[in-house]
């Protein structure tokens, strides 16, 4: 497989775990702790799917993926919070996010829920 997926979360310890799920289903993975660092890697290299945590330091996940869809970006997005509901309340009207990730999460649904968006 040669699909990319971009993990996005200011805590390390959540993005060596996705990483490690992902890698462990045949994808290539790369991550960053920052929205300003993932903006600088999807110009370098678009990703096939972006996990992105809503609550990131200086501008939280959903300021991020408004960015990417006003510059033409549609990369399916799995936006992961402690508070799922607020959040998707707070961003229904994002077309480019997909699914969820309720923190914790498990890791079975987490990598059906990959695999679902990457491989329909």
């Amino acid at each position: 497989m040669n699909q990319k997926i971009l993990i996005v979360d200011d805590q390390r310890g959540i993005r060596f775990l996705l990483e490690e799920i992902i890698r462990s289903e045949g994808y290539q993975v790369k991550s960053c702790e920052s929205g300003r660092q993932a903006l600088e890697e999807i110009e370098q290299d678009e990703p096939d799917l972006l996990i992105i945590d809503y609550q990131l330091p200086i501008e939280n996940g959903a300021e991020i993926i408004t960015k990417l869809e006003r510059k033409g970006y549609s990369i399916p997005v799995i936006l992961m919070s402690g508070l799922i509901e607020e959040v998707k309340k707070e961003t229904a009207e994002l077309q480019s996010v997909k699914a969820y990730f309720s923190k914790p999460f498990d890791i079975i649904k987490a990598k059906e829920q990959i695999n679902n968006l990457l491989n329909g």
